[in-house]
């Protein structure tokens, strides 16, 4: 006790560059504080580090933001099993006070020679007190924290643009459109045009999916300007339905996970803006291409050369020098997520819209179950209506407003045009068909556009299929899955009024 009472002593006058106030060490049984320092000692026989030095800190300043923290450190650790390293975990109570949300990131040895490390968090706009542990795991030997150091910055500006968002009369006054994402091959085949057709789907998200080796990328993105984009559009207009053209992985990668991506390099990114400009030059004025879906579910975690904003920004003024009215579809960070709508800037350029992509609660729409884990009893089904992280998500669309909420908010902070590209769950996940009319009825009370993940790509995804697991699906042309979204598309071209 005299130890943890000498630590709130010295952390009661620490003074972080922002300013922001830490308290309540629980210390650790190998911790011990010098000063600011604080040092974990973990002999080689210790079976585990038990319970690892913790404070809280007060990140209300920044409710509703993306921040890196950053706190300098001496590491003389080694290893002793598999997956050695530092665990720097910042967590905080959910709203509801049902479970925690959890920021920060796995450190391994050879992370920490740098001296410093640098951990993500985002942030619900509610949160106040984040608890910060640094837990150690299968390492042996010394390691100091020096917590006088400790930062944290925005990665993100906030959002406090009153720029209200420009649309043509055109844009402004077209009708409700409800369609799929199209499969990742076969996207240009007339047959599913055909079937399509049948649906009254009005709508298609083109998926420009290139993935294999990245070397093989100019080739495959020539291919798709060349042969699949012109045709597609072409089946598009002969069979009524508009296209969205989906960039839907980027030269580089998009999504920060280690190793270099668009977003550190030059060469990705000019390549990035040109494939833009072509398809721009290329496209235009087609009768069925009705908007350009620049960068799909982008993923930036930590500063870097371009922002996720950035590439897009600059991508869609390249395309308005050439192509100035066709609608042009931004996606918000974090997989094209709803939180970082709290800090997404408007892009001020005309038929600017932003998209969204739904899957929550996530543990139901991406749980994966196989028939072994139902024959072994080991396994339970997630189910819709069910308890998601102590809350209760039901046909009510209480949770799946507050979800969208800040969505919801940025629509009417800037008058913005929103679409959801993509939401879905496992298809033989039990109450898929009331989980997809739920998400259908939400959409259609807001006036959004919307597109279903996704038209016979991956079994698990496809309404035309069914059965008890991932592994144990079959052809099925009549499930309840796809009477929601046949109900749904019988509604396109019915004198729908305009977006709300």
């Amino acid at each position: 006790m005299r130890w943890f009472a000498v630590f709130c002593c010295a952390i009661a006058g620490l003074l972080l560059p922002a300013a922001e106030e830490i308290t309540d060490l629980q210390p650790g049984p190998h911790a011990s504080l010098a000063g600011q320092i604080l040092t974990i000692d973990l002999p080689d026989g210790a079976a585990d580090a038990g319970q690892p030095p913790a404070f809280r800190i007060n990140l209300k300043r920044y409710a509703g933001g993306f921040v890196i923290g950053s706190i300098k450190v001496k590491s003389a650790l080694k290893e002793i099993g598999k997956d050695a390293g530092i665990n720097v975990r910042v967590s905080y109570r959910a709203e509801d006070d049902s479970h925690d949300r959890l920021g920060g990131k796995f450190f391994k040895l050879n992370d920490l020679s740098e001296g410093i490390l640098r951990f993500p968090v985002s942030l619900d706009p509610y949160v106040k007190w984040c608890r910060v542990s640094l837990e150690p795991r299968n390492v042996a030997g010394k390691i100091e924290f020096d917590l006088g150091a400790l930062e944290v910055n925005t990665l993100f500006p906030k959002n406090d643009s009153t720029y209200t968002c420009e649309y043509s009369d055109a844009v402004r006054n077209r009708p409700v459109r409800r369609g799929v994402m199209s499969p990742c091959s076969g996207a240009d085949r007339e047959e599913n045009f055909a079937e399509l057709k049948k649906w009254n789907v009005n709508l298609m998200r083109l998926q420009i999916n290139i993935g294999g080796n990245p070397a093989d990328y100019p080739k495959h993105i020539r291919s798709y300007i060349d042969r699949t984009i012109p045709r597609v559009l072409d089946l598009g207009q002969k069979y009524g339905i508009k296209i969205i053209v989906d960039l839907h992985m980027v030269p580089g990668g998009g999504q920060m996970r280690g190793g270099e991506t668009i977003f550190d390099s030059e060469e990705s990114a000019q390549f990035f803006f040109r494939i833009w400009e072509e398809i721009a030059r290329k496209f235009k004025g087609h009768p069925a291409l009705y908007g350009y879906d620049l960068f799909n579910e982008p993923d930036q975690n930590k500063p870097a050369k371009y922002s996720y904003w950035e590439l897009q920004r600059i991508a869609a003024e390249k395309i308005r020098k050439i192509d100035p009215e066709t609608p042009i579809y931004v996606e918000s960070n974090h997989m094209c997520s709803m939180l970082s709508y709290c800090y997404m800037q408007p892009f001020k350029l005309k038929n600017i819209i932003y998209q969204v992509h739904f899957y929550e609660p996530f543990d139901y729409t991406h749980f994966i179950i196989r028939k072994q884990d139902l024959l072994s009893g080991r396994v339970r089904y997630r189910a819709f209506p069910g308890m998601y992280y102590g809350t209760l998500w039901d046909v009510d669309l209480v949770e799946f407003r507050k979800k969208l909420a800040m969505v919801r908010d940025f629509e009417k902070r800037h008058g913005a045009r929103i679409f959801v590209g993509e939401f879905s769950t496992q298809t033989y996940a039990p109450g898929a068909a009331q989980y997809l009319d739920s998400c259908i009825r939400l959409f259609e009370e807001y006036g959004w556009d919307w597109t279903y993940h996704a038209f016979r790509e991956g079994e698990m995804w496809d309404v035309e299929y069914s059965g008890s697991a991932v592994d144990d699906l079959k052809k099925d042309p009549d499930t309840l899955s796809k009477a929601v979204l046949l109900k749904a598309f019988s509604k396109n071209g019915k004198a729908d009024s305009p977006k709300k």
